[in-house]
Parts: structure tokens; sequence; C-alpha cells
């Protein structure tokens, strides 16, 4: 895969720099941004994941070891990317896990991992694109896209530790959006519905869940895909989106305009 791609691409001559890459969504976002033209920066803890997933986006990706939750390993990819390619056009803060736990069930430090890596992952990333864009004194316009979810918009079961850290990603995707337009740097977020990955249909966590029949209730009959999810963050991070900040861009197939019906019962 190269990234000669037809005039119109979106990203064409940007560079993305993608976390939580090695798989699953992040490595389907990374690899539709390399579709729209674009060179990559990937970055993941799992490296021999990691590895395989630049191998598999080709001479356009360079991956980078980085655990997110953890500032000096950002410090150290600033100073990488100083001596090197500089700010990148558009940061993608991606990285995330989830568990299934009622909320009462939820031991505390499972609760703060998943808020350190989510939530933290996505604010210290935020501040080292800052340091470079000062550091550099970029002039380019630039786009930071944190993955959010619908279930930072409405609750679910089992998800308090999950849902807690992806709200919490919109309301830090505004207040960024507010401080740094004045740099000329957009923030936004994403938030994938129901899509297929390996941390929904594949994560044993779920295997009691019927996808057909979840898919059935959602206003597209389908499931979404990872691929669907990369083309918003594409369209996010691209010139075409250039006037567009501070918001919440739902990728859900219709689940969120759905509302509950009164059931109805046969009379007589």
């Amino acid at each position: 895969m190269t990234n000669e791609h037809a005039a119109g691409a979106l990203l064409a001559g940007k560079v993305v720099l993608v976390t939580g890459a090695a798989r699953g969504l992040g490595a389907a976002i990374a690899a539709t941004c390399v579709a729209h033209g674009a060179e990559l920066i990937v970055t993941d803890v799992l490296e021999d994941a990691l590895a395989e997933t630049v191998a598999t986006l080709g001479p356009s990706a360079t991956g980078m070891v980085l655990d997110v939750r953890d500032a000096a390993a950002w410090d150290g990819l600033v100073e990488q990317l100083l001596a090197g390619r500089g700010r990148p056009d558009v940061l993608v803060n991606n990285a995330g896990i989830i568990t299934s736990t009622p909320l009462a069930d939820t031991d505390h430090e499972a609760f703060q991992r998943t808020l350190d890596v989510n939530l933290g992952g996505a604010f210290l990333g935020t501040q080292a694109y800052v340091r470079l864009h000062r550091e550099t004194r970029c002039a380019r316009p630039g786009s930071i896209v944190n993955i959010s979810s619908v279930r930072g918009m409405f609750a679910g079961l089992g998800t308090g530790a999950y849902s807690a850290s992806k709200f919490a990603i919109r309301g830090i995707t505004k207040v960024a959006a507010v401080e740094l337009g004045e740099l000329g740097i957009r923030v936004n977020a994403v938030c994938p519905g129901p899509i297929a990955t390996d941390m929904t249909v594949g994560n044993p966590q779920y295997a009691t869940i019927d996808w057909d029949a979840y898919a059935a209730q959602i206003p597209l009959r389908r499931l979404g895909s990872a691929t669907d999810v990369g083309q918003a963050v594409a369209w996010l991070g691209s010139d075409a989106s250039s006037f567009i900040t501070g918001i919440d861009l739902v990728v859900d197939g219709g689940l969120t305009a759905l509302a509950i019906s009164a059931p109805q019962r046969e009379i007589g």
C-alpha cells in the first residue's frame, strides 16, 4: 500500500498520528487515513502487533511504541517529532480500553486504569500536540480528533468506567476546541455506536450478546464497520471540515435517534 492516490484524497500531503493503532478500530482508522493519502505515525503498547500493522499499512506508516498513560513517554515522542517531522497535521486520540462490570462491582484500580487510558491519554496527547505546535512555531492549521462513544452520550448496563471516560472525552474536546481555536487547532470528537471490532463482537465479555438482534433494532439494520469510523475521522482531519470544531460526530447508524416507545397490547 502506498500513498499515491487519486486527486481529491481528503488527507493528501498530511501527516496523521493515531494512538492505539496496533489493531481493531485504531488500525482501521490508520488504514483509512492512508487510503486518503496521509503519511501515518501509529503508536501502541503492543509492540509486535504494532509492527505487523505497520507492515500492512506499507511505507506510508511509521510505528512508535507509546503508553498513552505515561507523561514521560509522551515527552519522548515529542522530542522525536521535534527532531524529525515536527507537528503532525492531525492527532487521533484513539487508544482505549473497555470492561463490562456493574458499577457497584468495579474495583477502584480498574476504574482508574480506564480513566488513565481513555481520558488521560487524550489529555496528555492534546498537551503534547500543543507543545509541538508552539515549539515548532507551526503556521499550518491542525486537527485533533478524540474517539468518544455513544456510551459517552447515554448509559448502558456495565459501562460505568467506560461511560465515565467517554462522557469526559466529549467535555475535554469542547474545552480544547474553545481554548485552541486561536492557534488554528480544531478539536472534535467522534462517537461510534455499535461497531463490529475485536473490542465488541470479538470480545469474550460480550459472548452472550445477540449481535444480529441488536443490529435489527438499528435504523440502518446493521452494525457499523471500523472503516465507517475511519471515514468520519478522515473528514474531521481534512480541510473539508475547516470550520468545524467542538462537535460530537455520531457514527451509529441512527441508534441515538431512537427513543423508547410504549409497547402495544391486544385489546379484547
